[in-house]
């Protein structure tokens, strides 16, 4: 089953993000969840793909200091696969072996929302799980494997790049930021906006 590590993240938030009683900061996504931080889930949905694509050879990504503070930069090295999720789509748009802002990439597959980081996860299972039994997903001992592996690839990654992964932070922060709005009743992306525009044209 391909599951990609956005909708692994999303069923096991428990393993991924901290707890929260706030309305206002917490999220959740199914009945049966408890609340969590909505910025813990957007680091980690963005982090642990990164961490993925990294170790598959995918991207290189690096940490670049400058007069007004550090971005990171990333390149992308080769076509990356559907399995990874709608939230490479914005990474895959960027032309490959040109470095780039990371927010750049990230932005365009955010949803346009109030509250970017919590509607991001709502968008990825919008697009992704569609009506897919998530309870039965959870308890799938492959599935399970799946999110053990993820992880383990996702902390070792953090652990290896302490200062890298601060700057991740701050570039999902700044790609929250590009897409604050208004949400209507469908959600949508600045890539999704582009792609629409493109159509009518043609």
């Amino acid at each position: 089953m391909e599951l990609s590590p956005s909708v692994l993240v999303l069923l096991f938030l428990e393993d991924f993000a901290r707890e929260t009683n706030s309305i206002r900061k917490g999220v959740k996504y199914f009945e049966w969840q408890k609340r969590y931080n909505a910025y813990d889930v957007a680091y980690s949905i963005v982090g642990a793909t990164l961490a993925k694509l990294v170790k598959d050879g995918y991207i290189q990504l690096e940490l670049r200091k400058g007069l007004l503070g550090r971005k990171v930069l990333l390149t992308r090295i080769k076509s990356i696969p559907k399995k990874y999720g709608v939230v490479v789509e914005g990474i895959n748009s960027m032309q490959a072996y040109k470095a780039v802002p990371l927010r750049s990439a990230l932005f365009l597959s955010f949803p346009v929302s109030r509250f970017p980081a919590a509607f991001l996860g709502t968008y990825i299972l919008r697009k992704e799980l569609k009506d897919q039994d998530e309870l039965k997903l959870r308890e799938d001992p492959e599935v399970t494997k799946k999110k053990e592996e993820l992880k383990a690839i996702f902390e070792s990654f953090k652990m290896q790049n302490e200062e890298l992964w601060k700057g991740i932070i701050k570039e999902v922060d700044k790609a929250c930021d590009l897409v604050k709005g208004k949400e209507g009743i469908t959600l949508y992306t600045p890539l999704d906006m582009l792609r629409e525009k493109h159509e009518s044209k043609d």
